[in-house]
């Protein structure tokens, strides 16, 4: 007997695939020195990033769900556009934390990398093409005096995430003409699957050490 799922299963398999494809669902395998795994400090901090880094992760893929239902991938592109930068912002001023999503093939201006995440990007990238990326990244930096816990949690490009990502001229007319519309200067397009879209990162200030 062969099995037809329903329409309503049908959709949620399709949500489900692309939620996977923009890495909501990655492992934990850390990436760290030993050096950074003495420092008592870091796993306070560290499970303060991961926390931060999942509730935001959180609040957009609601949004994302909501939205695929209502509307399909032309609506998607509107949520991260507007919605969801928003959010960030809210979530950030709510919070005292510092988390965003950043990508080196940004969409959004708001997404530009600093420094340390363009490097560390870049690192990741070449991981993904080694077959050798974790699902979580992190260590202890110095700026301006003051110790960081830096933290990057890496988003791989899915199937499903190509009706946004993918070579422009595999995008829908609606796709095409939201990012004509939102984003002129658009560099998220041209991905294939596996492709390293980006990360979640999360930069938490470290107690200062005691005097010894």
């Amino acid at each position: 007997m062969r099995f037809t799922p329903s329409r309503s299963g049908l959709r949620k398999t399709l949500l489900l695939a692309f939620l996977v494809g923009v890495g909501w669902f990655a492992s934990q395998t850390a990436s760290s020195s030993s050096q950074v795994k003495k420092d008592v400090r870091v796993e306070p901090a560290l499970k303060q990033a991961r926390q931060v880094s999942g509730e935001l992760t959180d609040k957009v893929r609601g949004l994302l769900l909501a939205e695929l239902e209502r509307g399909g991938y032309d609506g998607a592109v509107r949520v991260c556009a507007e919605i969801a930068q928003k959010l960030t912002q809210e979530f950030n001023q709510k919070t005292g934390h510092y988390v965003r999503r950043v990508s080196l093939g940004y969409r959004n201006t708001q997404d530009i990398p600093d420094a340390y995440e363009s490097r560390m990007l870049q690192k990741l990238d070449q991981q993904n093409r080694e077959k050798k990326l974790a699902g979580e990244y992190y260590e202890v930096v110095r700026e301006q005096g003051r110790d960081y816990l830096r933290y990057l949690k890496p988003l791989v490009a899915g199937k499903m995430c190509l009706n946004c990502h993918g070579r422009p001229d595999q995008l829908s007319p609606q796709v095409m003409a939201v990012l004509k519309e939102k984003y002129p200067n658009d560099r998220a397009t041209g991905y294939h699957e596996g492709d390293l879209r980006g990360a979640v990162s999360v930069k938490i200030a470290l107690p200062v050490k005691a005097a010894r």
